[in-house]
């Protein structure tokens, strides 16, 4: 479903992405996503590349712990 957000909202949204709450940078999340905007496109797309990042390296770090651990 696209919906059509003025400038200052996708800039606040944009802004929550950083947000300490989950919920809200889920929620920003979302409704960046239903804009059909591309800078919404390139933001999500930069977030996703950054979190697949943090994700790989806590998945190596923590299968060195297990391995050092002696933990399956």
């Amino acid at each position: 479903m696209k919906i059509k957000l003025n400038d200052q909202i996708i800039t606040k949204l944009i802004r929550e992405l950083d947000d300490e709450d989950q919920e809200v940078r889920i929620n920003a999340i979302n409704q960046l996503g239903d804009t059909g905007d591309e800078l919404c496109l390139k933001e999500l797309r930069e977030r996703l590349r950054n979190s697949s990042k943090e994700h790989m390296a806590l998945i190596i770090a923590v299968g060195k712990l297990k391995k050092e651990l002696g933990i399956k």
